[in-house]
């Protein structure tokens, strides 16, 4: 029998997610905090609408991390009023360095995504918050 890994997802993530169809895949960097299996962080990607602006896209992350299991939302902050929220579903690697799984827009599209650790981005990303808060 094999125990259920818990691994602190803090760090810098670099991923991609698969679109329907025959559309391109897209890339996107992720930052994230773990607070005891609460997910929350921010995420940037290309912006490959036809139609936007052809810079970045922002966004929000929150969710929740239990065991091998991890499960988080996606709200873009430049779309208010209207929101786009984007639902990750996924499972963590059993050394925690990979996140593979499903996205999904509400009745419109759905994929797949891989998201990976970048090598010493935890230590990274403590240090800069411990930085943050001795300057504050």
């Amino acid at each position: 029998m094999t125990a259920k890994r818990d691994h602190d997802l803090t760090g810098r993530w670099s991923g991609i997610f698969n679109y329907p169809e025959q559309l391109p895949p897209n890339s996107f960097e992720a930052t994230l905090r773990d607070s005891g299996g609460v997910i929350s962080g921010v995420t940037v990607e290309r912006d490959d609408d036809p139609y936007g602006n052809g810079g970045f896209l922002h966004a929000i992350v929150e969710g929740r991390r239990e065991g091998s299991s991890v499960s988080f939302t996606k709200i873009y902050d430049e779309m208010e009023p209207d929101a786009v929220v984007i639902l990750y579903s996924g499972t963590i690697d059993p050394e925690g360095n990979e996140i593979h799984g499903r996205w999904e827009r509400i009745d419109m599209w759905s994929g797949t995504f891989l998201m990976v650790r970048n090598p010493g981005a935890e230590q990274e990303l403590d240090a800069e918050v411990g930085e943050t808060l001795a300057n504050d």
